[in-house]
């Protein structure tokens, strides 16, 4: 399942003081990982670790949407198999700086044969501005810049169907000259 959510996380408060701190030090904290677990729960910001973390996995994407929100990507895989209750956004020192999760409710599920890509917007507003910057791990799938690729894609596609339709009429011209000159 590959959906985007776009909800309220939980500010933890170990996130929010490390995050201050850096602030205060004219540093950013650093996003850098996401990690999926199965509990199922209100968090309330005194989280400091998932209550059931089964994977963590770097950002492979990232976009800052310049209205207080960015929206990264994660790539889940490998051979386990679990449920998606919670997610997890941790900064680069470990620190859990954000909770998603709803009590009760299945967010969504990892197959043991399968790869869930799962996009997140967060909204940052909450946090001091320019507190925050998102670092993308080694795979960078550039998987939110899908709808500009596939324009330029399809306007690639469009000027080799012209190209090839003047190369056609080329050939035609020179073939009747050719039958001209030997006539």
């Amino acid at each position: 399942m590959t959906e985007d959510i776009t909800r309220l996380v939980r500010f933890t408060s170990a996130g929010l003081d490390e995050v201050l701190q850096a602030k205060n030090q004219g540093l950013k904290g650093e996003i850098t990982h996401i990690g999926a677990g199965t509990a199922r729960y209100d968090p309330n910001g005194s989280e400091t670790v998932l209550r059931d973390e089964r994977q963590r996995v770097a950002i492979v994407d990232y976009e800052d949407l310049d209205s207080g929100q960015l929206r990264m990507a994660a790539l889940f895989d490998g051979p386990d198999e679990y449920e998606i209750g919670e997610f997890g956004f941790y900064l680069s020192t470990g620190t859990l700086l954000a909770v998603y999760s709803v009590s009760g409710k299945l967010l969504t599920y990892k197959a043991a044969a399968a790869r869930v890509l799962q996009k997140f917007t967060v909204d940052i507003s909450p946090l001091p501005e320019q507190s925050v910057t998102v670092v993308v791990g080694s795979e960078n799938l550039n998987i939110l810049l899908s709808q500009e690729i596939a324009a330029l894609a399809t306007a690639n596609i469009d000027n080799m169907v012209r190209h090839v339709g003047l190369m056609f009429r080329v050939m035609t011209l020179e073939a009747n000259k050719s039958t001209a000159q030997g006539a």
